[in-house]
Parts: structure tokens; C-alpha cells; sequence
């Protein structure tokens, strides 16, 4: 697993050797800066929600809303990742707004936070979603959501499971910094988790950079559906704790899952990558390997249908 990380950052100063040697990396800086700037005088591109019915007996709708916010909705239940509603995020312009059917927000069970940094664990979202919903965060990140209203906040730590309506959760490890922020440095914890329904296991990974705990999960639990993260990762240090596409590629081998969705792409520029350029090597990398009929990329709002035993 060493050798497979090494290999991984080998690849990734190969495609960048290039790029940070003749420009010593202000043409990408300038870049981002500049898409940065246009995003502040372009108001975010909304689609039109569409309401997702809860499915028939064993089958899971999965919808990207935006940013790391996923819908999972099962016969019985509806489930919510890191939800993000804003526009900004320390001071990026969102270039497409979360979508979400009015209708399907007011019916989340659960809600699945992945680790307290504030495009994650936002507190003007969560109090758009309060009542009789189940919120479950890592530890020491309890304290950051009782008293706004929940029917329940309940702390996961790797290997810990929790039981709603006809779905499992459980709690795996992840690679990513847990602290709140500048202001907040106290440590808190940070996970991804398995979510079965259906007869499907469907895996998001939260925030992570690649690490070995992924084929763990993979032998562990058998994920079906894997939504990894693929975007900032330029420069190369800030892969210390995301993910680009071919760190996501390796990490869906290693799971041994059969459908990749790709999350955390077109929200908001994070890294200096443009905004597009993740689902494009995405795809070229998937395209080389052939198993690009195995991805399945959304756009915001959209959703595709999980079959157990089909996915």
C-alpha cells in the first residue's frame, strides 16, 4: 500500500513536472484568482429541482445536490451528507447552487456529517433541515449541533453503526483534518461512512485525501456505490487531504465497488484546478482503464437509480 501511494505521487508530479517548471506556478495561481474574481460578479447557475419519489423495494435514489451534499432515498427513509445551501464559502461564489426539491428537504430522516469544517458542517443549512431528524457526526463534533432543534444527534466513531427505518450506517475511517477552523483548532473527529439499504451498500467518503483504510473498508463492508471526492488538489500539498481524480480511481479499485459517482466537483473552486478540468481527467483516466461504463457523473440535482445486485 506504500508502494501504491508512492506510485500515486510519482504519476502526479509527472502531469504537473511540466506546468509548475515553466510557469513556476503563477500562471495557475492567476488562474484561480481569476476565476475566483469572475464567480463574484456571476450570480451561481440554478437548476430546476426535480422531487425524487422514494423508490420501489430494493432500489436506492441516489441524487448529487451539490458540493459534498448527496441524497440517498430508500423505500423507507431519506438521507442527507454534509449538507451546503450557501452561496459563499470563505468568500467563493458558488458557479452552481445546491439543488433540492423544497418537498425532499422537508423529508430527511438522517443527516450524515462527515467532519466539522464548515463547508460540512454548516449551521445555517442544518437549521433549514431541524425536527424530527437523526443527525450523526464524529466525535467531540456533538456539541456543534445540540440545540438547533434535532430529534436526535447521536456520535459515530469508526466501526460504530446506527440503525433508522430500513438503513444501517456505519462509520469508517477517513484521511482529513478534523478542527473546526482558525478560531477553533480542538481536535474532533472525522469519518466517512457505509449506508445499507436495499441489499446495496453505498459508501461516501466524506472529506479524505487516499489512504490505505480503503481497501480495509473494501474487504470489510463490500461497498456497491463509492461517492469519492475529486476535487482541490492543486497545488500538490493540498493533497494531504483531498483527493484528484486518479487518487479517487485508485481508491474505487481498492473498495472493489462497482458504480464510482464522483462528488465535491462544480461547486466552488477550492483548488487552483479549473472547475471543469476534474470530471475531464476523470473521465480520460476511466476511459483508459475501461471503466468508464462503471461511472456514473451527475449534474446538480440529477439522480441515477441503484438495483440491489445491479449496481
Amino acid at each position: 500500500m506504500i508502494d501504491r501511494a508512492k506510485e500515486l505521487d510519482h504519476e502526479h508530479r509527472e502531469r504537473l513536472r511540466g506546468l509548475w517548471r515553466s510557469t513556476v506556478g503563477l500562471t495557475v495561481s492567476l488562474r484561480f484568482l481569476r476565476t475566483a474574481a469572475r464567480q463574484l460578479v456571476t450570480a451561481p447557475r440554478r437548476p430546476e429541482p426535480r422531487q425524487v419519489g422514494h423508490p420501489g423495494p430494493g432500489h436506492i435514489a441516489v441524487t448529487f445536490v451539490g458540493h459534498a451534499t448527496v441524497m440517498l432515498t430508500t423505500p423507507l427513509a431519506r438521507v442527507l451528507t454534509d449538507p451546503y445551501f450557501g452561496d459563499y464559502f470563505l468568500g467563493l461564489r458558488r458557479a452552481e447552487a445546491a439543488c433540492l426539491h423544497p418537498a425532499d428537504a422537508a423529508d430527511v430522516n438522517l443527516i450524515l456529517i462527515s467532519h466539522a469544517h464548515r463547508d460540512r458542517l454548516d449551521l445555517a443549512s442544518l437549521r433549514r433541515l431541524r425536527g424530527r431528524v437523526a443527525v450523526l457526526v464524529p466525535p467531540r463534533c456533538a456539541s456543534l449541533v445540540d440545540g438547533l432543534g434535532f430529534g436526535r444527534v447521536v456520535e459515530l466513531a469508526p466501526g460504530q453503526s446506527f440503525e433508522y427505518a430500513d438503513v444501517e450506517v456505519t462509520a469508517v475511517a477517513a484521511r482529513h483534518a478534523g478542527a473546526r477552523g482558525l478560531l477553533d483548532r480542538a481536535w474532533r473527529g472525522v469519518c466517512g461512512y457505509i449506508v445499507r439499504s436495499a441489499g446495496a451498500n453505498v459508501y461516501f467518503a466524506g472529506g479524505t485525501a487516499y489512504f490505505s483504510g480503503f481497501e480495509e473498508i473494501g474487504r470489510r463492508l463490500h461497498p456497491d456505490v463509492a461517492l469519492l471526492p475529486v476535487a482541490g488538489y492543486e497545488p500538490p500539498a493540498l493533497r494531504d487531504a483531498n483527493m484528484s481524480p486518479l487518487d479517487a480511481v485508485q481508491a474505487f479499485t481498492d473498495l472493489g465497488a462497482k458504480l464510482l459517482v464522483p462528488v465535491g466537483h462544480g461547486s466552488f473552486p477550492l483548488g487552483y484546478e479549473p472547475l471543469d478540468e476534474p470530471l475531464r481527467w476523470l473521465r480520460q483516466i476511466c476511459t483508459d482503464r475501461g471503466i468508464l461504463g462503471q461511472l456514473a457523473v451527475l449534474g446538480h440535482g440529477e439522480t441515477c437509480l441503484v438495483r440491489s445486485g445491479e449496481s
